[in-house]
């Protein structure tokens, strides 16, 4: 075996490893995002009717609590320093839809902790070699390994795996390995990684970025979906209690004592008997179109009130607030009865989870930045990969409604706030809508310029005519007009 095949082999075993440890916790993540939960808690003789009511006790609401910033951001354009339009590679992002790509990245961020986005040239039979390919993978089946976790742009390597493998790691799978130089193709027979292809890309840095809203010092990750499991779990129990309660107790049960029962009797109006020779009686039917009657005056009749469901409903309520605390979502997002709040606590319960988004903004811009550099890379731009000052345009996506955003689009130009600033802070406006506001903005400031130019050159002085000829031909006689010479007491 070669060096180059043994450092190959070393790093496909450790990252397989990293993705075997981390696989259990990540895809438990996952699976409560696409609503697959642990199931409440039911006795182990539970009849059929009582599981089926623990099928319908499953009231998923990961998924709110990730698509609310999820909905809140996106990515609207790309500049270098000193520029403001769009940079040369912006047309890369929509040759790879990453408008809307980019809202599947943020989400998997957002649920698991980090995302990956790999940047490789056209390496299929007929795909150009200087045109970027953007891929996205979640992080179930993907690891990036760097030197420094915290700090370091771009990894030494990363592995993803087509399938994880199950108990041992033994079961044959493909993967593919990414470093600074190549692409290796790799097939794990009985653990054992084998490189079956190499595709070089040549780009002097591993191409993949990761995309993670928050690292600690030691390079972890946490999703909001972790957070949130075992609140869910409560939620799905007691949301188990109350059908259980409306089921069996919320309908309001009626009783007799002492109600004669009524004999079964043959065509002929005899009693009609059993196999023991006692008579058969018809149970008594009560239903609520019923009237009962006994002839008997000891018969009682009454009725059990029903079970109320208003205690486990506000405890169901509580639990989502709580699940909206610990993840800092608004709790008018998830929960559909907060008509009645107050408009300050919305403007402040808007205001916590804008800041949020601002932080997670931060994070993912890098990750953004650092994926456009790269397809300035694999196109040949070397300028654009090194410019370290570019950065991504975020939409505004606040509620401020468009009156109150165009004022203040009025008010920011005419403190002189350049055209394309203000217009980014309007909400409806994408950046193609921008950038050709600007455009245009620019044309009819040139052809305003050129008219006060020609003006002015209309009205300036002929050559050859002094200050006081033309003051004379404009009187018509050569005298100075009256009051415009000097005075004199």
């Amino acid at each position: 075996m070669t060096e180059v095949a043994s450092v190959l082999t070393q790093r496909a075993r450790h990252a397989r490893g990293l993705i075997q440890r981390d696989y259990e916790r990540l895809n438990l993540a996952d699976r409560y995002l696409r609503g697959y939960h642990r199931a409440p808690f039911i006795p182990k003789k539970a009849n059929p009717e009582f599981r089926a009511l623990v099928k319908r006790s499953f009231d998923n609401i990961v998924p709110l609590i990730v698509d609310a910033p999820t909905n809140a951001m996106g990515v609207d354009g790309y500049r270098r320093s000193g520029s403001d339009t769009n940079a040369p590679e912006w047309k890369w992002w929509q040759a790879n839809r990453l408008d809307q790509r980019q809202h599947q990245v943020h989400r998997g961020a957002l649920a698991v902790g980090h995302s990956y986005v790999t940047v490789l040239p056209g390496m299929r039979p007929g795909e150009k070699r200087d045109r970027p390919q953007v891929r996205a993978y979640d992080a179930v089946k993907m690891v990036a390994v760097y030197e420094d976790p915290t700090f370091d742009q771009f990894p030494l390597y990363a592995l993803h795996l087509d399938a994880v493998p199950g108990d041992g790691g033994q079961e044959p799978h493909t993967g593919r390995l990414v470093d600074d130089q190549a692409v290796y193709h790799l097939d794990f027979e009985a653990g054992d990684p084998k490189v079956v292809k190499v595709e070089p890309h040549g780009l002097g840095v591993c191409p993949v970025v990761r995309f993670a809203p928050a690292v600690d010092l030691q390079g972890r990750t946490q999703g909001l979906v972790e957070r949130v499991m075992t609140t869910q779990d409560r939620i799905n129990q007691m949301t188990l209690n109350m059908l259980i309660a409306q089921h069996y107790g919320a309908f309001a049960i009626r009783f007799a004592t002492g109600l004669a029962p009524v004999e079964v009797l043959d065509e002929y109006g005899d009693p009609v008997r059993d196999e023991d020779g006692q008579p058969k009686f018809l149970p008594p039917v009560l239903d609520p179109s019923t009237l009962l009657v006994s002839p008997n005056a000891e018969t009682e009749f009454g009725q059990l009130p029903a079970q109320s469901t208003k205690d486990l409903q506000d405890s169901i309520a509580m639990t989502v607030k709580h699940a909206c605390m610990v993840t800092e979502t608004p709790p008018h997002y998830v929960m559909s009865d907060m008509v009645n709040m107050a408009a300050d606590a919305l403007a402040a319960a808007e205001s916590a989870f804008m800041r949020k988004v601002a932080e997670v903004q931060a994070a993912l811009g890098e990750s953004w930045e650092s994926v456009m550099r790269l397809c300035a890379l694999v196109a040949g731009d070397r300028a654009g990969f090194e410019d370290e000052e570019s950065e991504v345009v975020w939409a505004d996506r606040g509620n401020r409604s468009f009156a109150q955003a165009a004022d203040a689009g009025l008010k920011l130009s005419q403190m002189g706030v350049p055209l394309g600033i203000v217009l980014r802070k309007v909400p409806g406006f994408t950046q193609a809508d921008i950038d050709e506001s600007v455009k245009e903005w620019k044309r009819a400031q040139e052809a305003q310029l050129r008219e006060i130019a020609a003006s002015q050159q209309a009205k300036a002085p002929g050559e050859g005519v002094s200050d006081g000829d033309e003051r004379a031909s404009a009187t018509g006689n050569g005298r100075v007009p009256a009051g415009a010479g000097a005075h004199s007491r």
